[in-house]
């Protein structure tokens, strides 16, 4: 009994060995066995382009076995090609790794090999390509974000990055960009550790202004920046918007390239005189630009120029109309340094203080009287001769060169009647104590006739002097004219001085 029962034991055991023997070609139980290039951490690849690498001890399912590779950097996926030799499963990187830059090998999720088994790995392997020193970074910049900053360099309006350690130039330069700031200098400090960046115009006003530096600005050894910089700052810090603060007349003062302008200290609405200029004085530093901005109505032709930083000044071509109404406009257009404009167009009107001419006496051998336009007055002929003498009278001083020219304007015609002779004139000149009174003299003069006792009629004789007017016609030479052609009727007595 004893001897049957070991009998079936052994039967048993030699049964289910066999069973497992002849199952052993199509189960297997066994590990997938792999190794990674590079296999332990912080390894680093000899060159920019070393591929890294899975090898398997069996056949894989290819398709799924890549899709559990990936190499990354500060959380980027590094691009790259796969291929297989054999059971290895390469990976070589599109672009160059970059120098001192830790990348991750990563091994992660279900893998199939070709004879069924399929496992779930999980393996992460560090390394550097060429050297592992440390990537750059920004230490500080400035300004900080956010900041409000004028519209210049020498108002904030610049950016400034210290790094870690000295900076390729020119890759730094190229991964550099700012907004809306085409034109710009670079300066490198401090053995190239500090990059200011410098905008060469001025920036506008009230504006944000965006930049950044990518992480393709390597350091000096080629290690790129290890996380990209960026910032933005505001060009608010002047927040006063330019106005017009006084209008004022002016003169020049001192001689030859000496000249300068002098106040004349009466106001502009009223006090405007000939050969005067027109200062405009703001509440800030304006930009040239303003210069361009003024016109008057109705139109004064002439030029602006800079005074002072805060102060232009107009310079007529000609002395205003006299007694003429003018408005000075400066448009809202006008900027001061920083770019800001006016809130609104500045308008002031004013009437030159620049009188027409006129003649204030007249005599004409019975004594000086005030003349009128059109007015008819007593005059007197010496005889044989006929000459009259006329003495005129003008409300200013008249300049050197305007005396000559009233001479030769002004003129002195037969009027009534149709019969009387061509007159001559005879002479002329000024008196020089006052430049404002002029003697002149015609012959030929014929005295009216008085009726005879004997009841024959008498005849009057007229002459009409004439000055001519307006900005052409007589003026004193400083801007004042008469306002229009100017007549006096001369009845030509039978007597006079």
């Amino acid at each position: 009994m004893l001897f049957l029962n070991n009998f079936r034991r052994f039967f048993l055991c030699a049964v289910t060995i066999l069973f497992l023997g002849s199952c052993k070609d199509f189960i297997n139980v066994t590990q997938i066995g792999f190794s990674l290039y590079p296999g332990t951490d912080n390894t680093i690849l000899p060159d920019e382009f070393t591929p890294v690498s899975v090898q398997f001890n069996t056949t894989m399912d290819k398709l799924s076995t890549q899709k559990i590779l990936s190499v990354q950097f500060s959380g980027f996926s590094v691009k790259g090609d796969l291929s297989w030799h054999g059971d290895k499963l390469i990976f070589t990187p599109l672009e160059s790794w970059l120098p001192g830059v830790r990348y991750t090998l990563n091994l992660e999720g279900n893998i199939l090999a070709k004879d069924g088994r399929e496992e779930r790995i999980k393996r992460h392997v560090s390394f550097y390509a060429l050297h592992r020193e440390a990537a750059p970074y920004a230490a500080a910049f400035s300004p900080a974000d956010g900041s409000s900053v004028g519209v210049n360099s020498a108002e904030g309006a610049y950016i400034s990055i210290v790094f870690s350690q000295p900076m390729d130039k020119q890759s730094t330069i190229d991964a550099f960009y700012i907004d809306g700031v085409s034109e710009r200098d670079y300066f490198w400090l401090h053995e190239d550790t500090v990059l200011e960046v410098h905008p060469k115009n001025n920036l506008n006003p009230w504006t944000v202004y965006r930049w950044n530096v990518s992480n393709k600005a390597k350091g000096i050894n080629g290690v790129p920046l290890g996380r990209e910089i960026s910032g933005r700052f505001v060009t608010d810090r002047d927040r006063t918007l330019p106005a017009v603060k006084e209008v004022f007349p002016l003169i020049r003062g001192g001689v030859g390239s000496g000249l300068w302008w002098i106040r004349t200290g009466s106001p502009i609405e009223t006090g405007l005189g000939p050969d005067q200029a027109i200062g405009i004085e703001f509440n800030k530093a304006m930009d040239e630009s303003a210069l361009r901005q003024i016109r008057f109505e109705p139109s004064l032709a002439g030029r602006a120029e800079m005074w002072k930083p805060d102060t232009l000044v107009f310079i007529p071509d000609r002395d205003p109309e006299p007694e003429k109404t003018y408005t000075l406009i400066v448009s809202a257009e006008a900027r001061d340094t920083g770019g800001l404009k006016m809130e609104k167009d500045f308008s002031l009107s004013f009437v030159a203080d620049i009188p027409f001419l006129s003649v204030i006496s007249l005599d004409a051998g019975f004594g000086g009287i005030t003349p009128k336009q059109n007015g008819t007055y007593p005059a007197g002929a010496t005889m044989p001769e006929g000459i009259c003498t006329i003495t005129l009278r003008f409300s200013h001083a008249i300049s050197p060169l305007s005396q000559s020219a009233i001479v030769l304007a002004l003129r002195l015609e037969t009027f009534f009647p149709g019969t009387l002779k061509p007159i001559s004139f005879r002479s002329a000149s000024w008196w020089s104590s006052s430049a404002d009174t002029l003697v002149l003299q015609w012959e030929g003069i014929e005295r009216s006739i008085k009726p005879a006792d004997s009841g024959t009629a008498g005849e009057k004789h007229y002459y009409r002097l004439v000055l001519p007017g307006g900005r052409s016609g007589i003026s004193d030479g400083k801007g004042s004219y008469l306002k229009e052609d100017t007549f006096f009727y001369l009845e030509i007595e039978d007597g006079g001085l």
